[in-house]
């Protein structure tokens, strides 16, 4: 009876005794049956020999079946899919104008409030929530900001009434070829043939000061991942004074970009805002946040889907639904190293004192966008 051995086996303590456990228990049951009928006694020890082998496969099968049941359902130690939509990031002030994130939903009695409810990860933070401010929290400037072109700067919509935030190194790229391809076409690199109201590059200084009405959303990603990426970087911004035709990396492992920080400039004219803290373009000082959303580069087509069902962006949705509903990534300098990676991210991490340094550097990062310090993506 599964319900019979799915409540014994959660009873006991470990894989190991309850493998040992439901086999003698089915053991003694068979014995019994053979000591009061001789004529089956071979019949009996057949059936204890296929029983015994049965039970342990049927152990470890549990076993991986609970392992399933009580893990929190997160991927490497993001957020996970199955959350409820309904659980939003509240944002107050607790001092000083200093802002604090906290789950929480709709009341039920159907008056609009929001209430606290207990968090549904233990690394609850923005990404991956809507957010929901206190009336007297406004969107504030980021510490630090992109440029003002289609490269790095913000992108605005008037029709749509949004914003959209470059996060340097987080899916940026890939983001503002979906919203050109599906608002002006693909022949339209920087959307000069469309009004303006449409869609347009802006500063991102104007465009959050004077749309804060305007639904600002961002995307970010593992800063453990991050950090690689804008390593593998390096290779299309060799120093100014470097050998021609010698990439940067060759000289300059990871491990030394992340333990020894003071020589990067030595390595690479890449700008430092690609490995700055993703917490500078997004939050204030304060730790108050300047967006409405923040999707996730490992959830990249399920939350850019959220994002333009909450716009009510039905032409960009038909795109979205015309190209199968991926998002193609856009590959910028780096990704060839990057796929050449042998082992997984996580090799790269294996140094112990690599990853207790980036998970201390961008501690900021892991605990308001709700990452994992503890673990690495593999890939």
């Amino acid at each position: 009876r599964p319900d019979f051995l799915f409540s014994f086996y959660n009873q006991s303590t470990s894989t190991a005794d309850k493998q040992l456990n439901m086999t003698m228990t089915v053991w003694k049951a068979i014995r019994s049956i053979s000591r009061s009928n001789k004529s089956n006694r071979l019949i009996a020890i057949a059936a204890i020999l296929l029983a015994k082998g049965l039970v342990i496969t049927l152990a470890v099968s549990i076993h991986m079946y609970c392992q399933i049941l009580n893990s929190d359902s997160r991927l490497h130690g993001h957020y996970q899919t199955t959350f409820s939509p309904s659980v939003m990031a509240c944002v107050r002030n607790i001092s000083d104008e200093q802002c604090q994130i906290y789950p929480c939903e709709q009341r039920s009695n159907g008056d609009g409030a929001m209430e606290e409810i207990s968090s549904p990860d233990p690394y609850f933070g923005y990404a991956g929530h809507f957010v929901y401010r206190d009336r007297n929290i406004t969107k504030p400037l980021p510490q630090t900001l992109g440029d003002t072109g289609w490269d790095s700067g913000c992108i605005l919509s008037d029709e749509y009434k949004f914003v959209f935030v470059h996060v340097l190194k987080s899916g940026g790229t890939a983001v503002k070829k979906f919203i050109k391809d599906s608002l002006c076409g693909p022949d339209d690199s920087e959307c000069a043939h469309v009004p303006e109201t449409l869609v347009r590059a802006e500063g991102c200084i104007k465009a959050i000061k004077y749309h804060q009405s305007y639904f600002h959303f961002s995307f970010v990603r593992s800063p453990f991942s991050r950090l690689y990426s804008a390593y593998s970087m390096m290779d299309g911004f060799p120093p100014l004074n470097g050998i021609r035709g010698r990439p940067p990396t060759r000289d300059y492992s990871f491990s030394d970009f992340v333990l020894s920080p003071n020589k990067r400039e030595l390595h690479t004219s890449m700008w430092p805002g690609h490995y700055d803290a993703q917490q500078d373009m997004l939050f204030s000082e304060e730790a108050c946040p300047m967006f409405d959303f923040l999707g996730r580069v490992e959830y990249f087509d399920e939350d850019m889907r959220r994002i333009l069902n909450h716009l009510n962006a039905t032409k960009m949705l038909d795109y979205l639904d015309s190209i199968g509903g991926k998002i193609m990534p856009a590959n910028s300098w780096g990704a060839d190293k990057k796929k050449s990676i042998d082992g997984g991210l996580r090799k790269e991490y294996s140094s112990p004192q690599v990853m207790q340094r980036v998970a201390s550097n961008y501690r900021r990062d892991f605990d308001l966008l709700g990452y994992n310090p503890h673990e690495v993506p593999q890939n």
